[in-house]
């Protein structure tokens, strides 16, 4: 895979960049979180760039860019550490309803997402998953032409921003079975739905859902009855190498700062970063930013591949397993080169650790992931045997 831009590549990431210096300046960005972190009228500037569109096919009214493309726009979202949650209310549930809705569906929903008209909240995290998509316990039980839905979901970020929720539920089987999940489309003030909000590390708005009693039409299922699984896990999986992308873009940014504070702190009379010590810390800091970017390259490959389904998933977790612990790294000793100022609100390096510390609470941890890639290297070993 050929991972050197194109003109049309490099003028998406140059247009990205200046838009995100231009708006995301940290001056900027203070204000917007104190105005609640979630910007409407920046997601339609997002919706008239075609940002929104950019995972959707062209079939659908979308921009249809690749993995790649979407990887370099997201990338430029993470070194600027914008706001409004582009990873979990446009690519996440773009590419749900991809692989796993019907057509009627994609031809209703991924034109309003596109465009901006519809903000969906995707519920598929449970407070015991982990990161397992297969665990659910939300259960949706069929009575004639109705769905009664019961249980809880967390971590849905832009829940009470949202016009639509996708819920993630267990028409069949027990938590943890691939067979027996379903997708359900329900309005946000659906009777029997509640939200109980918080505010994440980073400022983004969330909420646990709780459903009880919710009764909704048979229409509302998104796809086949209990075959959601393998469009769910494609669609994470997606979304899991784009978080990287953002991921390795802070990093990144990181990067620059602690150079910048190098070149213009003082000590002794001269500047920190002529002490040998402190110029081995910011080797050891870019060397792990091109692993984390390598493992990138990695996960990007491997979407594109034709790998098993299953061998694919944990591949790809191997990468985010890589990606947050040289994140982890670099970004904690960016605070440890601002003299500990970097925790403060007024450095950006600290901001950019909050959102690494949200990064690896989403859609599965580092330890979740390194143990299930660990899982696919000892089953190819005993293989081999």
């Amino acid at each position: 895979m050929d991972f050197n831009l194109s003109d049309e590549q490099r003028m998406l990431q140059e247009n990205a960049r200046r838009y995100m210096e231009k708006s995301y300046a940290f001056n900027n960005r203070e204000a917007i979180a104190a105005d609640g972190s979630f910007s409407s009228r920046k997601w339609q500037e997002y919706a008239d760039m075609g940002w929104l569109a950019a995972g959707i096919p062209e079939a659908y009214g979308g921009v249809g860019f690749g993995a790649v493309e979407i990887a370099i726009l997201v990338e430029e979202m993470g070194r600027g550490l914008l706001l409004e949650p582009y990873l979990h209310a446009c690519l996440l549930p773009s590419a749900l309803i991809q692989h796993c809705a019907d057509e009627a569906y994609k031809m209703r929903l991924l034109p309003a997402i596109g465009s901006g008209e519809a903000l969906i909240a995707v519920a598929c995290s449970e407070p015991e998953s982990r990161g397992d998509v297969a665990w659910a316990t939300t259960r949706a039980q069929r009575r004639g032409d109705e769905y009664v839905l019961n249980g809880r979901k967390s971590m849905v970020v832009c829940a009470a921003q949202s016009d639509w929720l996708l819920v993630v539920a267990r028409s069949a089987g027990e938590a943890g079975a691939a067979a027996g999940l379903s997708i359900f489309l329900l309005a946000r003030d659906t009777p029997g739905v509640s939200l109980e909000s918080v505010r994440l590390l980073d400022g983004t708005p969330a909420a646990d859902l709780v459903l009880n009693d919710v009764v909704i039409p048979a229409a509302s299922l998104l796809g086949a009855e209990g075959g959601a699984y393998p469009g769910l896990q494609r669609g994470i999986d997606e979304c899991i190498v784009h978080q990287c992308a953002e991921i390795v873009g802070g990093m990144e940014d990181v990067l620059a700062l602690c150079s910048d504070y190098l070149k213009t702190r003082k000590q002794f009379g001269v500047a920190i970063g002529s002490f040998q010590a402190l110029q081995h810390r910011m080797a050891d800091m870019a060397i792990e930013t091109m692993q984390a970017r390598a493992s990138l390259h990695r996960g990007l490959a491997i979407l594109v591949s034709d790998s098993p389904a299953d061998e694919r998933s944990a591949q790809i977790s191997g990468c985010k397993a890589q990606v947050m612990r040289s994140a982890k790294f670099v970004t904690a000793q960016g605070i440890q080169l601002h003299g500990g100022y970097g925790v403060t609100e007024e450095f950006k390096v600290g901001h950019h650790y909050r959102r690494l510390v949200l990064g690896n609470a989403w859609l599965g941890g580092m330890d979740y992931h390194l143990a299930r890639y660990a899982r696919l290297i000892q089953a190819s070993c005993a293989a081999m045997t």
